[in-house]
């Protein structure tokens, strides 16, 4: 069994690599662009693939796939992004295969892949053995914690196949949005829908500042009000955080949102609704008004 870890994000490698070790001792890394810049991903071979500014990644899926089927088994792992969810599609396609979406754990039985992942909105987790020889992933941020110390791969080579592009992009609007690496945080305070208004964010800005920590947020917060970018929300369809702390503020605590923060090693709640469901899946709780407590709690940890 071989493993491929894909994505246009050379961050997101590293934690692909960590996944990949838990179904094949050999892991190749595709990689757009320069490949040094991965060197340190913890990949055991490298590919690159020389996309050029107007091309997208799904552009090589098929030079991809051509080498993914030079084994007789693999597994591949995709980062889930837009681009990543394009690519995957392409490849299950070459490689005849179904893409498996946003799992949660991957494992080996009988050396063949087992992964699970939520289902029903959150309610269930779902598990199963691979019994096809090759199977797609697509992979949140934070599903698998890097391996460190891994060291450079000196293994770098080119792709054999060419982009097949029948794409091309003509322009580019890029986001003018401030990016929060979540994963990476120890500390983060949580934002919900208790909050009443955007300016009421500086509230929970100054309490994160206090504990040299993170803003996070529910859905809603980031795709219904807008209020932070989308790379801020937390959840089973979100960034999956796993800090030594978190605050929640205003979260209701509904499955789906949990699913993204209970690996959290210590849950701090706050919500004047004592019945939240937040409070079932806390360390600690605090039941009252928000905007009294936070300034509180900021000004004895300041």
């Amino acid at each position: 069994m071989q493993s491929y870890v894909i994505s246009e994000n050379n961050a997101l490698l590293s934690e692909l690599c960590a996944g990949a070790r838990n179904v094949a001792s050999d892991v190749t890394a595709v990689v757009f662009g320069d490949g040094a810049a991965a060197a340190e991903c913890g990949a055991d071979h490298i590919l690159t693939c020389p996309l050029e500014e107007s091309g997208s990644p799904e552009d090589f899926a098929k030079a991809i796939a051509e080498e993914i089927l030079k084994s007789d088994a693999a597994c591949v792992l995709v980062g889930n992004t837009i681009l990543g969810r394009a690519l995957a599609g392409k490849l299950s396609v070459y490689l005849n295969t179904a893409v498996f979406a946003t799992i949660s754990s991957l494992t080996s039985e009988d050396g063949k892949p087992c992964f699970e992942r939520t289902v029903f909105g959150g309610t269930a987790v779902n598990k199963q053995v691979i019994e096809t020889a090759y199977s797609v992933f697509t992979v949140n941020s934070g599903i698998f914690a890097a391996a460190e110390g891994t060291g450079a791969c000196t293994d770098i080579a080119p792709i054999a196949g060419a982009a097949s592009a029948s794409l091309k992009r003509v322009s580019k609007d890029e986001k003018r949005e401030t990016a929060v690496n979540l994963v990476a945080a120890k500390r983060i305070v949580d934002v919900g829908r208790g909050l009443a208004a955007q300016e009421d964010l500086a509230m929970c800005e100054k309490l994160a500042s206090a504990i040299d920590g993170e803003v996070g947020c529910s859905r809603p917060i980031a795709e219904n009000n807008k209020w932070l970018p989308k790379s801020s929300y937390m959840g089973i369809t979100g960034v999956q955080v796993k800090p030594d702390l978190i605050i929640c503020t205003g979260v209701s605590g509904q499955v789906q949102h949990i699913g993204g923060i209970n690996k959290s090693k210590v849950i701090v709640a706050i919500n004047k609704d004592k019945s939240a469901p937040i409070f079932k899946n806390c360390d600690f709780g605090l039941v009252g008004d928000m905007y009294k407590i936070i300034p509180l709690l900021t000004e004895k940890l300041s």
